[in-house]
């Protein structure tokens, strides 16, 4: 459990203790089912039930591991976005559905960058234009991509399950067994890790791209083609992690 939640856990039942004894002490609101007046006792009816809830309902959630991934819901940047910050708690793997995340909404920006430098530098139908902004939405299309992959790959991974496997010496399940199955975490740990990495770079490129563009004075359209080639092969490697 992350101390995030750890921290809402205890300040969640803090909550319901102090409510449970401001309402029903008889120093202060003294609420009781019984109590003559109809609205404090049905006040005091709906507190009860409403810190019971909280108790059973708002303990159960905090203690969950996050929801599984369901592919069926992966269709769009948003949900795929939103999915992926389901995991931002998780113990072992939150670092890296955070970075996701933001990385992406980095890379959304700077390509949103550099289309805008395209559009500046060259004609509206345009060859070249045609060209650039076609490598840059393809990079952007690539890192949406990336997105839904770290999500269904995530949408495996299990806290409780990974936190076994990490101490696997320790009970009699064959170690030939659980040593295969932590092979398989960290195969797509090491997957996203690379694809992370990929997609920092595509960001910077694309940020290249927009300052030189937007530059008069600074590289030629023969040095910008390069860079251009650059993005292009990034964007075909980041596939690969897809």
């Amino acid at each position: 459990m992350t101390v995030k939640r750890k921290l809402k856990l205890v300040l969640l039942n803090a909550f319901i203790i102090v409510a449970a004894v401001v309402g029903y002490s008889g120093s202060l609101l003294g609420l009781r089912p019984w109590d003559p007046s109809i609205l404090k006792a049905g006040f005091s009816i709906l507190l009860g039930l409403g810190l019971a809830s909280g108790l059973v309902f708002g303990n159960y959630k905090l203690l969950q591991d996050p929801s599984p991934i369901k592919p069926a819901k992966l269709e769009s940047a948003s949900q795929i976005e939103s999915t992926l910050k389901s995991f931002t708690e998780s113990k072992y793997f939150g670092d890296l559905a955070k970075t996701g995340v933001e990385q992406y909404s980095r890379l959304r920006q700077s390509a949103e960058r550099a289309r805008q430098a395209v559009e500046m530098k060259f004609q509206k139908g345009s060859m070249s234009a045609f060209r650039y902004t076609g490598a840059v939405n393809a990079a952007e299309n690539a890192a949406v991509e990336n997105m839904k992959t770290m999500a269904l790959r995530m949408s495996v991974f299990s806290d409780a399950e990974y936190a076994r496997l990490l101490n696997y010496k320790n009970d009699d399940i064959p170690d030939d067994i659980q040593e295969q199955q932590l092979a398989l975490y960290d195969k797509s740990l090491s997957f996203i890790r690379r694809s992370i990495a990929v997609s920092e770079t595509l960001i910077l490129k694309l940020d290249t791209l927009a300052f030189e563009m937007s530059d008069a004075a600074a590289q030629s359209d023969e040095e910008t083609g390069a860079l251009l080639d650059e993005i292009t092969a990034l964007t075909n490697e980041l596939k690969f992690y897809n």
